[in-house]
């Protein structure tokens, strides 16, 4: 693929409140990536503690979810400790925070108010957690994922000329979230290895991509489409395609 021109700031103005409507519709979170020492180790955890469950086992680790129709972790086995970089938090919506709590290990260092929210650390430093939610949806689904990075309006333009939705401090993909935090956390071997998200069609989202100058990521496989979110986190985004309902 040829290589694009860089992104300047001239190109567009950087705020999305003057962000022209994108026509790309994304369809749900799909997964989070994550690159870890011992998939099995934080298989376990995610399973004993957080109410998900084992999905799929693969030659490179595990897939877990609370449901295979929400959005589920892949843990993808790598070498060497890894640093939680711009991956601020995985936060799980559930229906009941005090069992929720309860569940935890007993001596997980738990903060929060104890009535909507409460944070912990899982293995390998990765930072998680809880968010109440009265009714609907899937309890221990993912609810958003908090990512830090340098400049958190710029992130927050490339994320909506891609579809995702600013609502509030928000960025939403159908009924999940991205919060961005304006803390520089780059890593050269970091937790996160990619967010994948549904559309519609691979194409249209490439197109709207290169229309916009964002930097495509080429090792994304034959079945996804990704790019690259502009700051020095190197955040990357997949796009995959999820074919109609006949």
């Amino acid at each position: 693929m040829r290589p694009l021109r860089p992104l300047q700031r001239e190109d567009r103005p950087m705020t999305v409140h003057h962000q022209a409507h994108t026509a790309i519709d994304l369809l749900a979170l799909d997964h989070v990536a994550l690159s870890v020492v011992d998939p099995d180790a934080l298989t376990a955890f995610l399973c004993d503690h957080l109410g998900l469950r084992e999905l799929e086992r693969r030659a490179d680790g595990t897939v877990v979810g609370a449901d295979d129709r929400g959005t589920t972790l892949r843990l993808i086995a790598a070498d060497g400790p890894r640093e939680p970089g711009a991956l601020g938090r995985l936060v799980f919506r559930v229906a009941d925070l005090r069992a929720a709590a309860a569940s935890l290990p007993p001596d997980a260092e738990v903060q929060g108010d104890g009535f909507e929210t409460l944070d912990f650390t899982g293995p390998e430093g990765l930072r998680l957690g809880f968010t109440f939610v009265a009714g609907g949806g899937i309890d221990h689904d993912l609810d958003h994922v908090a990512l830090r990075v340098f400049d958190a309006e710029e992130t927050r333009v490339a994320l909506a000329e891609v579809g995702c939705v600013p609502r509030g401090e928000m960025l939403h993909v159908a009924d999940k979230g991205v919060r961005l935090e304006e803390r520089p956390a780059a890593s050269d071997r970091p937790l996160l290895d990619h967010i994948a998200v549904r559309v519609a069609s691979l194409d249209a989202i490439a197109e709207q991509a290169r229309q916009r100058g964002l930097e495509i990521h080429d090792g994304a496989g034959d079945d996804a489409f990704a790019i690259v979110l502009p700051g020095p986190e190197r955040i990357r985004l997949h796009f995959v395609e999820q074919p109609p309902v006949h």
